[in-house]
């Protein structure tokens, strides 16, 4: 009895505190920008009129943040930003995984009871997802609250949403068109309806990608040429040509799907009438042509920084808009990123003159690892394959040639090690039970690990290996600091070190419970994050 007194004592101290933050901003809205590296805003800062240069200006910067996990993906990046929970406890391993059990490759959101809903999207839901988010605590604490999710990427708008949003909505390459799954609705909203028949890519989608700004803006920066960079129609440079019938295809290519994932932002906000209706609502919105302008051409290419400075103006424009719709002082925003990425491995010896290079896995890295599994089954004595998938041992192998499972282990790691690019080896009885201050990113992939979708081992690139399977353009996750370093930052009427740069170390799965804290809203124990006491005070 005096076990459930208690109980009852801090659910009603959290509804007090709920209660108490009506004073508190009325729209709350959490913005990822897939694949920012938290060093964007400071090399291009003096570009940025907008969006960028009044957070940086207004709100607090956390410039010391980091995932602190690995894999730097954007599957987990979107699950620890919506729920607080590192990929150990979130479930959410990587963009995809093979079950150990059947062999099959898994990916993060698929779900195939999600059927279509009015003839488009299914196919997708956050079932994968094992622990609530922040908008379930939302939900769960004021359940007349609203929670809407939206990117160009499913998995970004369903990881972030949690598992159980008003709506998580995302992009149709084929149909140009914002859409959702029947785990979340079985017919979209009218307004949802609506802004599809406008088709946006049509009426708002250049013919060409050109620069924003005058030429000796970018040149300053370097050349619009740089090799590494993706080739099309034969040019890596400006301008980059839409034609019309691939318009819906290539929006995400480019800075064009961000303001259409901002419009239908802003078409949600007025028609749900967010932050309207004297509650507290919860605006969610990944904005991912970043990544893939990072992808295609590096961080440092003319082309990413004429993304981030479109963005910064659109950004500007959506908050500004946001005030106008709910009021001065009643948005409170949280940025960040999923994830970050190394810089063109060429720009990075060109440039910067590091000891950087290009691993083409197909032809450097697997032939490699087949052979090693050749001369492990000539020991074993066995036909059948000992390293599986490049994820598996066969262990049941090693035991009938009486070879135990540690020696099997001592061998792989033996081979895998002497492969050009592979820095060290982990395996699965480390990463649950080992700690070892030589290896430190062990811990960053025992973060990352989820025994049950897990691998029985994980290889990690040296520092500076692109390992990728194309000659052009660049990736991310790893655990070094050019995947894993990315901004945080708050920005309210409220906060009390506004304009402050906090240089402590800090993690995205803080964000979720400080928002949750700072609005009274009670988390569970599955919360990895700590509530940053500067944004609290």
């Amino acid at each position: 009895m005096k076990r459930i007194f208690s109980l009852l004592v801090v659910m009603l101290l959290f509804a007090i505190g709920f209660l108490q933050s009506a004073e508190r901003p009325r729209l709350v809205i959490v913005i990822s920008i897939d694949q920012m590296k938290a060093e964007y805003l400071e090399w291009y800062r003096g570009e940025f009129t907008g969006g960028f240069k009044r957070l940086l200006q207004e709100g607090v910067v956390f410039t010391n943040a980091d995932l602190n996990y690995a894999p730097s993906e954007t599957g987990p990046g979107h699950a620890s930003l919506g729920t607080g929970a590192y990929p150990a406890h979130s479930g959410i391993i990587s963009n995809e995984w093979i079950d150990p059990k059947s062999g099959k490759e898994i990916y993060c959101v698929d779900d195939s009871t999600a059927g279509k809903v009015d003839g488009e999207g299914g196919g997708y839901s956050p079932r994968n997802l094992v622990v609530t988010g922040l908008g379930d605590w939302w939900k769960q604490t004021s359940p007349a609250s609203k929670v809407i999710s939206a990117s160009i990427k499913d998995r970004a708008a369903i990881l972030m949403g949690g598992q159980h949003p008003d709506c998580a909505y995302w992009y149709d390459r084929k149909t140009g068109h914002m859409v959702t799954s029947d785990y979340y609705v079985r017919h979209a909203p009218d307004w949802v309806k609506a802004f599809n028949a406008e088709d946006w890519v049509q009426r708002n989608m250049p013919d060409a990608w050109t620069k924003l700004l005058p030429e000796s803006v970018y040149t300053k920066y370097g050349s619009d040429q740089m090799q590494g960079e993706q080739q099309t129609d034969g040019s890596t440079s400006f301008p980059h040509i839409y034609p019309r019938e691939k318009k819906k295809s290539l929006l995400p290519s480019g800075p064009f799907g961000d303001a259409m994932v901002l419009d239908f932002a802003r078409s949600a906000v007025r028609s749900e009438k967010l932050g309207q209706r004297g509650l507290t609502d919860l605006l969610l919105v990944s904005l991912s042509c970043t990544d893939y302008v990072g992808h295609a051409y590096g961080g440092n290419s003319h082309e990413s920084i004429d993304q981030l400075v479109r963005l910064d103006r659109s950004l500007g424009d959506f908050i500004a808009d946001m005030e106008k719709t709910v009021g001065a002082g009643n948005v409170f925003v949280a940025l960040s990123s999923d994830h970050a990425a190394m810089p063109l491995p060429e720009y990075l010896t060109a440039i910067e003159h590091r000891s950087a290079r290009r691993v083409l896995v197909q032809k450097d890295i697997y032939p490699k690892v087949e052979e090693l599994d050749r001369k492990l089954q000539k020991q074993l004595g066995t036909t059948e394959h000992i390293i599986v998938s490049n994820a598996f041992l066969n262990y049941a192998a090693a035991t009938k040639a009486h070879v135990d499972s540690t020696t099997l282990e001592h061998r792989v790691r033996e081979g895998l090690l002497r492969i050009d690019g592979i820095a060290d080896v982990f395996f699965r009885r480390e990463i649950i039970n080992g700690a070892s201050r030589n290896r430190p990113y062990l811990a960053y992939f025992q973060r990352g690990y989820f025994p049950l979708r897990g691998k029985d081992f994980l290889v990690l690139p040296c520092e500076y290996c692109l390992f990728t399977s194309s000659k052009t353009g660049t990736t991310h996750g790893t655990p070094y600091k050019y995947d894993t370093h990315v901004p945080v930052l708050f920005w309210g009427k409220d906060l009390n070190h506004k304009g402050n740069r906090i240089a402590r170390a800090v993690h995205t799965i803080d964000i979720a419970p400080t928002i949750a804290r700072y609005f009274g809203v009670p988390y569970p124990s599955t919360v990895d994050g700590k509530p940053l006491k500067e944004i609290l005070q």
